[in-house]
């Protein structure tokens, strides 16, 4: 038997040729809607059989919010590094506000979107923040989640929310700019750029750099660290090795660096290393790396303003995007060759 069609805001929105964010103002009795255009949208919500809200106060008061992650990121081994500080800076700012905080994996099992807004309802919960770069099929979900919401270290075009990312592009464009200082001219990069927004972003940071000084970018010295469903693979070391490489996290440096070591390159003698995060892999890989420290305090606080002011103001015409500056961390991963 096929399924019956969930009938969402965005639905609504379709049938009549204006925007989520209009019915949204509409359904929750908010300012920006004309009386005339309000009574429509809520005649046909019932129509096709959309629950109504029963008041803005619900809302208002609704004091739980759910930080949505991969599950790998939650994983024992896996979980203890830069998500991790995410979540701990979001929990203790929310907790501040008066709000509590609760985490929900996304994986394999995630309940679809009709489930999930059943439980939102039930569990008072007011507002939800996307944390990293989720799969595709967990995007099809977040779209048709009828709650308050906003992207934290990530963003996707299909998708029209609110976001908070690092300047991913500038940031990386700096530190390439660092390496050129040091004398380096052929510099490589490490990462899959196909498999998240924030290292395309770092790569196009990279590629502008090399440009500006009308350096080549040789694709061959550009080395997958997983594949394009965020896997891990093994690195391909490219026949004529550069002096340099940008590598798209932290994580990825450590092992990069391991691997060279492997076969029979020093670190920073004879290849220079960067990373990106500034978390714990910087502090422990041998040598110390030269890294970029995401902002997480800057970014989470501004992550626990706008979910609440979402929350109990409703939704904006416009949405936000709010780019935040890294600073480059500079330790022992980078030779001077000048």
């Amino acid at each position: 038997m096929r399924r019956k069609k969930e009938v969402t805001m965005q639905y609504i929105a379709d049938q009549l040729q204006i925007s989520k964010v209009t019915v949204s103002k509409a359904l929750k009795d908010q300012d920006g809607v004309s009386d005339e255009l309000r009574q429509k949208i809520k005649d046909v919500a019932r129509e096709l059989g959309y629950k109504l809200p029963g008041s803005d106060q619900a809302t208002i008061t609704a004091k739980n919010i759910v930080i949505m992650v991969q599950e790998k990121y939650v994983d024992a081994k896996e979980y203890t590094t830069f998500y991790l500080r995410f979540y701990q800076k979001l929990a203790s700012s929310l907790t501040q506000r008066g709000f509590m905080c609760n985490l929900f994996p996304l994986g394999d099992n995630t309940p679809s979107a009709l489930e999930l807004n059943k439980w939102f309802n039930d569990s008072n919960v007011g507002g939800v923040i996307v944390l990293g770069d989720v799969k595709k099929k967990h995007i099809e979900i977040i779209k048709d989640l009828q709650i308050s919401m906003l992207f934290l270290d990530c963003y996707n075009a299909d998708v029209s929310v609110d976001c908070i990312v690092t300047d991913n592009y500038y940031s990386t464009f700096e530190i390439t700019n660092y390496l050129k200082k040091c004398g380096h001219s052929r510099i490589g990069f490490v990462g899959n750029v196909n498999a998240t927004s924030s290292i395309q972003d770092r790569f196009l940071g990279y590629c502008r750099s090399l440009m500006g000084s009308g350096l080549p970018i040789k694709f061959e010295s550009i080395i997958p660290d997983r594949d394009d469903s965020n896997e891990e693979i093994e690195f391909v070391l490219p026949r004529e090795m550069p002096t340099a490489f940008v590598c798209n996290c932290d994580d990825t440096a450590y092992k990069f660096v391991k691997h060279l070591n492997e076969h029979g390159y020093r670190v920073p003698e004879d290849v220079s290393v960067v990373g990106f995060d500034n978390d714990i892999y910087a502090e422990i890989s041998h040598p110390k790396l030269t890294t970029v420290a995401v902002n997480v305090e800057v970014m989470t606080e501004k992550a626990t303003n706008l979910i609440i002011d979402k929350i109990q103001n409703g939704e904006r015409d416009k949405l936000s995007r709010i780019f935040v500056t890294g600073d480059t961390v500079y330790r022992d991963s980078v030779s001077n060759i000048n």
